[in-house]
């Protein structure tokens, strides 16, 4: 994940840089399959609950058959409609599908299609299962669906007192999540997963919270357990792969072992002579975390004509594009530049390769990328999580396991 750098009197520091996947990589995560509802976790959403044998190593893993309640909240917990039809295809429903059912899913704005593919689905009724619908939780799916998040919160959190169970912790870890409250959201996805230590989905979820909230170590904890219950899942890669890179960026301890190699250290030894650039490096730097995306851009800029041979200018650019967002030609340039500069630095190797997988889903060449970086320094581990999603993403499935079966955790 991009590594930035700041320059104060002559030393440089390492400074966190959230981005998505495309994030610093950050990636700008995945776009979400329900847009903003599903903010940071479109392909969280393929990891559904796992609620049968914990060894199936691919496909969707079914559970249960699903009630109204669960097809509702799972919606309001952000799972996107192709993911939830996959689950419902696999697992079927537990009540029949028929005028009333339908009925009392529509005055709740269930998805249209997923409403119109209910009769095609399986239906295992459970006398047992109660057929009501909380009128809160209709409530608080139409104000989900209005994006009156306030509202569907409001609706939601009574039910949690009579209801305490995972599902709705789900939701309203979402519903707090898209209300920018990723304290609170944390702590509903810990709940969730309390109640139901199968719950993939919310492992992931509460991974993803982890992240933004720069906490390497239980970012990898989280995303290490969905491998467990789903073997096969390409988004608990990524965030072992983005843990690893925090990791890397807060403890400065990622050095290279291969010959004639360079990796962070040399990034900040080699900043030039001149220290107008520096300074203009630095104040970016502190624009770039200001979201001063214009100011940032005019500083690294500035530091590249004083002195246009240093690579951690170019270095820099390029996360602030992508960090930026909708700059990835100008990235990709940036990038470029920092690895004609330093061909052998696995930093900055490292970076591009993240941006061409998870920004600009150039596969072949993020596969490229980070073989040669592994080819350069085999114990250079942080590479194989994006060498797996890139390899994962052009169906060469074996090769992707044995990338995992070398990988370090």
């Amino acid at each position: 994940m991009p590594l930035n750098l700041l320059t104060i009197s002559g030393r440089q520091l390492l400074t966190p840089c959230l981005w998505l996947f495309g994030l610093s990589f950050a990636a700008p995560c995945p776009n979400p399959a329900q847009g903003e509802q599903n903010q940071y976790v479109a392909d969280a959403a393929r990891a559904a609950r796992a609620k049968h044998d914990v060894n199936k190593a691919a496909g969707v893993i079914p559970h249960s058959p699903f009630s109204q309640v669960q097809l509702l909240t799972w919606q309001i917990a952000g799972v996107s409609t192709a993911d939830l039809l996959g689950q419902l295809n696999a697992s079927g429903i537990s009540f029949p599908a028929d005028e009333s059912h339908l009925t009392r899913l529509k005055d709740a704005q269930f998805p249209s299609d997923l409403l119109a593919a209910l009769p095609s689905v399986a239906s295992h009724p459970d006398a047992a299962a109660s057929a009501e619908i909380f009128r809160p939780l209709v409530a608080a799916s139409v104000a989900f669906n209005a994006k009156d998040y306030a509202a569907a919160r409001s609706a939601l959190e009574p039910l949690l007192q009579q209801t305490p169970n995972a599902d709705f912790y789900a939701a309203l870890g979402n519903l707090q999540f898209l209300s920018h409250d990723s304290s609170s959201a944390k702590n509903s996805f810990e709940r969730a997963v309390q109640l139901d230590p199968t719950f993939v989905y919310a492992h992931l979820r509460l991974a993803g919270i982890y992240y933004t909230l720069q906490n390497g170590t239980e970012t990898a904890a989280e995303a290490k357990k969905a491998p467990k219950l789903q073997p096969d899942n390409a988004q608990a890669r990524r965030y072992l792969s983005l843990s690893l890179s925090m990791k890397l960026q807060a403890a400065n301890s990622e050095t290279a072992s291969g010959d004639d190699v360079e990796d962070l250290s040399d990034l900040r030894t080699k900043d030039g002579d001149n220290q107008e650039a520096k300074d203009l490096n630095n104040r970016a730097l502190v624009f770039k975390g200001q979201h001063e995306w214009n100011k940032a851009e005019a500083g690294f800029k500035g530091a590249i004509a004083l002195e246009p041979k240093i690579t951690l200018w170019y270095y820099n650019l390029g996360n602030l594009y992508v960090e930026w967002g909708g700059h990835n030609v100008l990235a990709g340039n940036a990038y470029r530049q920092a690895k004609a500069l330093a061909p052998r630095n696995l930093a900055v190797r490292q970076n591009y390769g993240h941006f061409l997988c998870e920004v600009g889903h150039a596969y072949n060449e993020a596969i490229t990328e980070f073989s040669e970086i592994l080819k350069m320094d085999p114990d250079w581990n942080v590479a194989r999580p994006g060498l797996y999603i890139a390899l994962f993403n052009m169906n060469r499935r074996n090769e992707a396991a044995r990338v995992l079966a070398d990988y370090r955790y």
